[in-house]
């Protein structure tokens, strides 16, 4: 029963951990929080929402991939927040090379 316990608590944080929703800044590490200074130049250079977007960061293998949101609704809270035209995928090398900018599906 315990192993069971423990075993609902894991598959409960790794869902929280895949999530949609964006990083919230106090829980970056320094490394993260420097992926998404590159990531928000990013958007300045290529949108013009940078000043009111929000991300998500994830590491896979050698890369940092970011979803970019833009937010026009801050008051509201989940997917209202949004607008769907407004999300961006970056891809972001170990040295902090961006090597994709593309609009999100």
């Amino acid at each position: 029963m315990k192993r069971l316990l423990q075993l609902a608590c894991l598959i409960a944080a790794g869902l929280v951990a895949c999530s949609d929703h964006p990083a919230e800044p106090a829980k970056l590490s320094d490394q993260e929080k420097e992926i998404v200074r590159i990531a928000r130049k990013a958007v300045s250079q290529f949108d013009d929402w940078a000043d009111r977007a929000e991300f998500k960061i994830e590491r896979r293998q050698s890369e940092w991939h970011v979803t970019a949101w833009r937010v026009e609704h801050p008051k509201e809270t989940g997917n209202k927040r949004y607008v769907p035209w407004g999300r961006r995928e970056i891809v972001i090398d170990d040295s902090g090379k961006v090597i994709s900018y593309a609009n999100s599906k």
